[in-house]
């Protein structure tokens, strides 16, 4: 009786094998496929090197105190430049004055090139060009994660010293 049985047995495990097989090959050649494609995302991942060297100025800078509308600015390695203008009851930035900059010591001279108007939910309504210069004969300091930039204002009255402090924005990556 047990011989039958193992008889029974035998052909079972020899009929189930192959089937068996079949599966842990696939199993193999999926492993293998999942392999590869890990490889290419992983090689193909974006170059996050930056344009130009970076400065002092480099990163994103929130004004302070902040105000009925609040400013932020982004210096880009490479000279881009960005202004983001917003009300406080708005969740978008409304405004963004783009252009390019540059320091030598303690001067930071900003062109302006466009202004971008957006609606309430961000979306793009105008961008006109621009040109003129941000931060009249401008000079920065920065302390403790503080940047401080006087420069002159010109009101109907006459040009007025002005001070801008914004904080650093550190970025989590």
């Amino acid at each position: 009786m047990i011989g039958i049985l193992c008889s029974v047995y035998g052909v079972i495990s020899v009929y189930h094998a192959k089937p068996l097989k079949d599966m842990k090959n696939n199993l193999l050649s999926i492993s293998g496929l999942m392999i590869l494609l890990s490889l290419v995302v992983i090689s193909c991942k974006k170059d996050k090197t930056p344009a130009g060297p970076k400065d002092a100025l480099t990163g994103s800078w929130e004004e302070v105190p902040q105000k009925a509308y609040s400013k932020r600015l982004l210096f880009e390695a490479g000279g881009n430049f960005s202004m983001q203008i917003r009300d406080q009851g708005n969740q978008y930035w409304s405004t963004e004055v783009i252009g390019k900059y540059t320091i030598s010591g303690d001067q930071l001279i900003v062109n302006t090139s466009s202004n971008l108007e957006k609606s309430s939910t961000g979306k793009i309504i105008s961008n006109t060009p621009i040109n003129y210069v941000l931060f009249d004969k401008g000079k920065f300091s920065i302390d403790q994660q503080v940047l401080t930039i006087n420069y002159t204002t010109y009101p109907a009255d006459g040009p007025v010293p002005t001070v801008a402090k914004f904080n650093q924005l550190i970025p989590i990556d």
